[in-house]
């Protein structure tokens, strides 16, 4: 139920889950006494999702049953794709078997979740059918995921016109805000800028979290200015030691700064150990095995 952000009994909580205060979500999802059966599995799925997060896979595959209803089967789906590599294969084929029955997408966290799982694996167009395929399904959160993947597909022209349907939808939700700054980043230039303050407007309402923290720095990142970008991104870090966002843009802000390349290789081995199925992780990890084999092939006296 990925419902769009109003003034209600959930709205901490989904807020928290969007600016990437995970802990801070599920803390407030235990302590809300929800009013009605669909409050209490709304909530379920937003808290679900911020354990997601948090890395907690184990724990939401272990507490979602196979019984549950098809919001939380799709959170536990994520959730088995992002924790095992082995997994992924039968994750996305059980993602697109959804398309094919003809309900499934009709919901609006089943055909979020399964947007996100085509988008992770860079199969960016049935990403963008599970998340525009049916009106019923559509939500701010479904329209902001869409723009995060045209982003990714260079159409910065399409996740313009897409934010413009957000923000007739709600002008001023967090993932309005959130979208905006994605798209001015996208944009470049003197949009950087307007970047910046998306994220640190949010962050001043709501507080500092690493995510907004990171939107921040890499405004400035893009910007050229690596000493501030810096700053935000040792802030950052101090909040979620091992982020993976965190450490891959401290090792592009460390290398701009000019400083030791020990510096930013300290960073990326400490992703590579907390994070190792992170795309950046398994692009190192191939380049490391095909230089081991260079090096074989053509060491001295071979």
């Amino acid at each position: 139920m990925a419902a769009d952000e109003g003034i209600d009994a959930l709205f901490d909580v989904r807020n928290a889950l969007y600016i990437g205060a995970y802990q801070q979500c599920i803390n407030e999802g235990g302590k809300l006494k929800t009013a009605s059966d669909d409050d209490t599995e709304e909530k379920n799925v937003l808290v679900y999702r911020a354990m997601i997060g948090l890395g907690k896979y184990s724990t939401v595959k272990s507490e979602i049953d196979d019984s549950s209803s098809s919001d939380l089967l799709a959170v536990k789906r994520l959730a088995r794709y992002l924790h095992r590599k082995a997994d992924r294969k039968a994750v996305v084929e059980e993602t697109r078997a959804l398309q094919e029955d003809g309900i499934s997408l009709g919901i609006p966290t089943v055909a979020l979740i399964s947007g996100m799982i085509f988008y992770h694996e860079q199969l960016y167009d049935e990403a963008l059918r599970c998340l525009k395929g049916n009106k019923d399904a559509e939500s701010l959160e479904t329209i902001g995921m869409a723009i995060q993947t045209y982003i990714k597909m260079d159409r910065i022209d399409m996740a313009g016109k897409e934010l413009k349907r957000m923000i007739t939808v709600n002008e001023d939700s967090t993932l309005t805000q959130l979208a905006t700054a994605w798209v001015n980043a996208a944009k470049g230039g003197e949009k950087l800028q307007e970047c910046f303050y998306n994220f640190e407007e949010l962050a001043q309402k709501y507080g500092s979290t690493t995510l907004l923290l990171n939107g921040q720095a890499n405004a400035r990142l893009l910007q050229g200015n690596f000493e501030e970008a810096e700053s935000l991104l040792l802030e950052a870090q101090e909040k979620n030691p091992n982020d993976p966002d965190t450490l891959i843009n401290l090792s592009v802000v460390t290398t701009g700064l000019g400083k030791a390349p020990e510096v930013a290789l300290r960073y990326i081995s400490q992703l590579q150990d907390s994070a190792p199925e992170h795309p950046m992780s398994v692009a190192m990890a191939k380049k490391e095995d095909e230089f081991e084999t260079f090096a074989a092939n053509y060491s001295v006296g071979k």
